[in-house]
Parts: C-alpha cells; sequence; structure tokens
C-alpha cells in the first residue's frame, strides 16, 4: 500500500519493521510494528503518524484551530511539556503555539472535531435511551465498546448523561439494524444489544464463541452471529462446494474435517451455512506460484516469516495476515498475500491452481460410492474410520463409505 504525504516528496509503502527501532520522523520515537517507508530516502513514519489530520480544533488551545506542520531542521518548543523537538507539530501562527505528537496524542480525552458533512456530532441510537456525542478518546480513557466490547482509540459516541458512560466506536454506532448476510442466506439478521435469550448468553453460529455485546440474530431459526463473524465474508471458491468458504484462525470449538476426518478448532476454511469444514493445509496448494502483480515467486508457508513475525498485510485486501495463518509469501520483499485472495475465479491466470485442488479433493471423492441412505447422515473417513459428518436434512444426493452404510452429502 503507497501514500502521497505532504511531509514527503516521494511516495511511501507501508512496511513491517524489524526490531531495530527505527525513530518516526513525525514524534521522533522508535517504530516497532508498521511504516511508511521512503526506500529513497530512509523516510519513515508510525503507521498512526501517517493518518494523523491537518486541522483539529483542541480544547487546550479553543480560541483557534491547529494546523499541522512539518520541519525536519527547524526545531520548537512544545507549549505544554516545554520540551524542543523537531519534526511534526500542531501548530497556531497567531498564536506560536505548538504541541508536538506526543502532547497530542496524550491530551484528547473529549475532542469534540468540527462538524463535517456525513459526520454526526450527535447520535440516537436505538441501544440506549440518551443523546450521544461524538468523541475521541484515547488509551487513557480505557472506556469498550458496548457493542463489540473492545478498547476504543479514536473517535466514540459517548453517553455524557450516565454513571457508568455507555460508549459505542464509531463502526459499531454506523452498523445497519437489518443485514443480509451469506452465512444465513434464508432469513436477514436483526441487530441486537445483547443476547435475545434473557439471561442466557447468545453463541455465534460460525465461530461458536459466547457474544458479548450486539449480536445479529435470526427469530425465526435462533442463528446469532457475533459482530467479528459479520464482517467476514465468503472469500475462497472451491470447484467441489456450491458456495465460497470463510477463513476461520480459531473457533470455541472442535470440528471434524471433511478431507482428512480429523478435529480442528484452528487455520480452517468453513462453509457456515453447510457445516463444510477443512484444514487449510488439507486444500491441496501448489508450494510456489508466480503471481502476475509480483516479480518474485511465492512461496507457500504455514505461519508468517520470521522476519515478520507479528505477520504483513495482504497485498491484495490489505488487511493483516495472521501470523498462523497459511498465506503465499516473498521473504525478500515482504510481501504476503491470503490464499482467498489469490484463489480468485475473476483471475483467469489461476485456472491451474485451482484445476490443481479439485484434483485433491477428487482423490477423496473417488474413495466414496452413491448410496441411497436415510436423511441422516453419519458417514467415516475411509483413510482413518473416523467418522467426518453428523447432521441432519442432507441433500438428496449422497456418497456412502465403502466400509459402512452411512451417508454423506454431496456438497462437498
Amino acid at each position: 500500500m503507497e501514500i502521497c504525504h505532504f511531509s514527503h516528496k516521494h511516495w511511501l509503502t507501508l512496511c513491517a519493521m524489524d526490531d531495530s527501532g527505527k525513530p518516526c520522523r513525525a514524534c521522533s520515537r522508535p517504530i516497532y510494528d508498521y511504516a511508511y517507508v521512503c526506500h529513497n530516502c530512509g523516510f519513515h513514519l508510525h503507521k498512526k503518524c501517517a493518518k494523523l489530520p491537518q486541522t483539529i480544533h483542541h480544547h487546550l488551545h479553543p480560541k483557534h484551530p491547529l494546523t499541522l506542520h512539518f520541519n525536519s531542521s527547524k526545531a520548537f518548543e512544545c507549549s505544554i511539556c516545554n520540551k524542543t523537538g523537531s519534526g511534526f507539530t500542531f501548530r497556531c501562527c497567531e498564536c506560536e503555539y505548538n504541541m508536538d505528537v506526543t502532547c497530542f496524542l496524550k491530551n484528547q480525552p473529549c475532542l469534540n472535531p468540527p462538524l463535517r458533512e456525513g459526520k454526526m456530532r450527535k447520535l440516537l441510537h436505538f441501544s440506549h435511551h440518551h443523546t450521544l456525542t461524538l468523541c475521541y478518546l484515547t488509551q487513557q480513557n480505557k472506556r469498550k465498546c458496548s457493542g463489540c466490547q473492545q478498547q476504543i482509540l479514536g473517535p466514540a459516541y459517548c453517553c455524557k448523561d450516565c454513571k457508568h458512560p455507555f460508549t459505542l466506536d464509531r463502526s459499531c454506532a454506523q452498523l445497519p439494524r437489518q443485514k443480509e448476510h451469506p452465512f444465513h442466506p434464508s432469513h436477514s439478521l436483526t441487530l441486537y444489544k445483547k443476547s435475545p435469550y434473557g439471561e442466557q448468553q447468545a453463541v455465534c453460529d460460525a465461530c461458536k464463541k459466547t457474544i458479548c455485546g450486539f449480536v445479529y440474530h435470526c427469530d425465526k431459526c435462533s442463528f446469532d452471529l457475533d459482530l467479528v463473524c459479520a464482517a467476514h465474508t465468503p472469500s475462497l471458491k472451491h470447484e467441489k462446494h456450491d458456495g465460497r468458504l470463510t477463513f476461520f484462525e480459531e473457533m470455541n470449538c472442535q470440528v471434524l474435517c471433511n478431507s482428512c476426518g480429523k478435529s480442528c478448532s484452528n487455520n480452517l476454511y468453513r462453509c457456515v451455512s453447510c457445516n463444510f469444514n477443512v484444514h487449510s493445509t488439507c486444500l491441496p496448494f501448489p508450494s510456489t506460484f508466480k503471481h502476475k502483480r509480483h516479480p518474485h515467486s511465492l512461496i507457500l508457508k504455514d505461519s508468517s516469516p520470521k522476519d515478520n513475525p507479528s505477520g504483513i498485510s495482504c497485498a491484495e485486501c490489505e488487511k493483516k495476515i495472521s501470523p498462523k495463518a497459511r498465506a503465499y509469501y516473498c521473504a525478500e520483499c515482504s510481501y504476503g498475500v491470503h490464499l482467498e485472495c489469490l484463489v480468485s475465479e475473476d483471475q483467469p491466470d489461476l485456472g491451474k491452481l485451482l484445476g490443481d485442488m479439485a484434483k485433491g479433493i477428487d482423490v477423496i471423492a473417488t474413495q466414496l460410492k452413491p448410496c441411497q441412505g436415510g436423511a441422516r447422515c453419519n458417514c467415516h473417513s475411509v483413510e482413518t474410520g473416523q467418522r467426518i459428518c453428523n447432521a441432519e436434512d442432507v441433500s438428496t444426493s449422497r456418497y456412502a463409505s465403502r466400509r459402512c452404510n452411512c451417508n454423506l452429502s454431496s456438497r462437498m
């Protein structure tokens, strides 16, 4: 991912940094995670520093707005901590007032930004009986979102009337009340502020984790999704399954792999509506792949390279690749791509890759024969003898193990 930043003349590229702790040109603090880098000049910016607003209204200097300035050679004195520094400063030229980046990040417990088009300062949300006000929260506030239960850093809607402040981060505040989701295609889901089962907690039907906070619920089927799974989109298209599969890094239960028959609870691909599950390692991908958008061959790895233990961002979707997930990497360039982003039917040059995957699943299919069994599915792996499916209401087209008279849905 590249950006053009006002503080530098060249394009900056988002990269994972090593442990050397190169200093950020904005705040002078060391960088250990991600940075925007100019490979020509050795210019580095923290990811968060690169996204600082260029104009703010701050409660410590309410008279005038502050504008973000950058001067690498001329030092300035921060009007808050009185320390001399260089780099970025929020400055009021009329008052000769300066605020360095560190003090800006430490002193914004309730920063009310000016009203902009498309952004509401006040919000009346269905989940709370008071009006919520748009604020800016820092780590010092230690506020958790009442919707997703995650700590909030940045813009949030806060209730100033409650003794125990009700808070929603901006993304949760903008969630739709009704949602169509591929995990439950038969009915739409409704957003609830808490479990629809009274004192009994809801459990997500996708990851099987207990839901605290907002939940998407289907009244007709008692189907529930937490906000993390509701944000997932099935992405991996496989020829031996009708729908797309979704990658789950971790589930709160053991499920049986429809390929090898062994249990799995992490790093698996799953179709929630069909309860089709397969280890990521059971999908036969080639060990190397030449991607048309990268000059070097990509190598399939079961986890992130040792040079980037915290993971890197996918070059296709720009989302972080889980350090424990299988993905294609170029170690030389710190370049990585999710399997599901690489395996896309929209890319014609991946036909061979999809074909290789299909052949691997065909090996499993040849060990099964058609049967006329009843509606209950109870199959066993031909190789291990373990039961690999146990479901009701399977489709009319089935297969049976040669070792038993059980049925397996042909939807795999």
